[in-house]
């Protein structure tokens, strides 16, 4: 761009890409909760019972809202994040990004109740 008889090169910014590691890391905790709680045999369609079955599958509802949290503040960090955020703005009703706030919310009442019942509190 040639500005007041002088040529000025205007630097694009940095473009960064969504982080892989990062991927790969919230997916392989997430498979290990799944595959720890259905080893102690926490079945759907049951009720809860006290137990370490319980306790992890409250942990993983946990894990997802933060997930949704997350996605609200870092939508471009991840792959993982970018995704929860399209859940949040395609396929919510209202949609939008405020929606993370709910499913993380919902996550963590639902969670947290699950955990209780796992610790024989509830």
């Amino acid at each position: 761009m040639i500005m007041f008889g002088v040529a000025v090169h205007m630097e694009e910014p940095p473009h960064r890409h969504p982080s892989l590691l990062l991927d790969f890391v919230i997916v392989a905790f997430g498979v290990g909760l799944v595959i720890l709680y259905s080893r102690f045999s926490f079945e759907a369609g049951h009720p809860a019972s006290k137990g370490a079955g319980a306790i992890l599958g409250g942990l993983y509802l946990i894990y997802l809202g933060v997930l949704f949290l997350l996605s609200y503040f870092f939508s471009g960090a991840c792959y993982v994040f970018s995704f929860f955020t399209y859940i949040c703005e395609a396929c919510s009703h209202p949609s939008g990004r405020r929606m993370a706030w709910f499913y993380f919310i919902l996550n963590l009442l639902i969670g947290l109740s699950l955990l209780l019942v796992g610790l024989g509190v509830l």
